[in-house]
Order: structure tokens, then C-alpha cells, then sequence
């Protein structure tokens, strides 16, 4: 339910009481009142932000703006075995395909209802001078 201001209702109440207390000197309680409004919004912020986006997924771009490429030896390589260069890279989406054991544990992982999914990486997974 919104009020006239576009506020959700309930706040032009608090602001109402808020208001009061200030004019009966009430000032220790006002001030809780206005620490408790500010700790909902927050509250309510970072409920907003935790929800997924509605269309995570999406198809994946043309062939010619891909470069295709897997893990082969600890090192990226196109599915045409080619070891990848930077010069094919370039302006490209990079589509990593997994191994099949990876792709059923991601599966697994992006069906869990989770709100992201971060993929993290070790620092000696690093290459040298990045």
C-alpha cells in the first residue's frame, strides 16, 4: 500500500509520531524512533538486494562472438586443441565448457536456489605478471 508521498505506509505514521515527540521534548525517544526507521529501510534494502535477478540465464552469444575453449593440461586451449591466444580473445565472450563432473556439480550448485553464485580462484592459479 503506497501513501500520497510514494512512501510504503506505516512511515507517514512514524514520521507523524517522530514529529510529536520533538515537540513534547521527547528527545531520547525520538531519536530512537528515528534509528529504528533507518535500521527497517536498511533491513528492507538488503532483503531488495538479495533477490536474484528474474532472467539469470542467458543464450550463449554467436559463434563469431565466441571463443570456445576448455582446460587441457592446466592450460586454456580452444575445442580445437589450439592453445588460446590473446589475439583471439580479444572483443570475444570466452565460453569455458566444462568437464562433465564439473558441469554436474555446477548444475547442482546453480539449482540450489542460492541468490549468486561467485566462482573463486586461488592466487597461485594466477598467471605470472597478472
Amino acid at each position: 500500500m503506497m501513501s500520497r508521498s510514494g512512501r510504503p505506509g506505516g512511515f507517514d505514521e512514524m514520521e507523524a509520531l517522530i514529529y510529536r515527540l520533538f515537540a513534547e521534548k521527547q528527545f531520547a525517544l525520538a531519536l530512537l524512533a528515528l534509528v529504528m526507521v533507518a535500521q527497517l529501510l536498511s533491513a528492507q534494502f538488503l532483503l531488495l538486494r538479495l533477490t536474484p535477478p528474474s532472467q539469470q540465464a542467458r543464450a550463449a552469444p554467436a559463434a563469431s562472438q565466441r571463443l570456445d575453449v576448455k582446460c587441457d593440461a592446466g592450460a586454456a586451449r580452444t575445442l580445437a586443441g589450439e592453445a588460446m591466444s590473446r589475439e583471439a580473445a580479444r572483443g570475444k565472450v570466452v565460453v569455458m565448457h566444462l568437464a562433465a563432473s564439473e558441469e554436474a556439480c555446477l548444475a547442482q550448485v546453480t539449482s540450489s536456489g542460492a541468490a549468486e553464485l561467485v566462482v573463486g580462484m586461488s592466487a597461485d592459479a594466477q598467471p605470472a605478471g597478472h
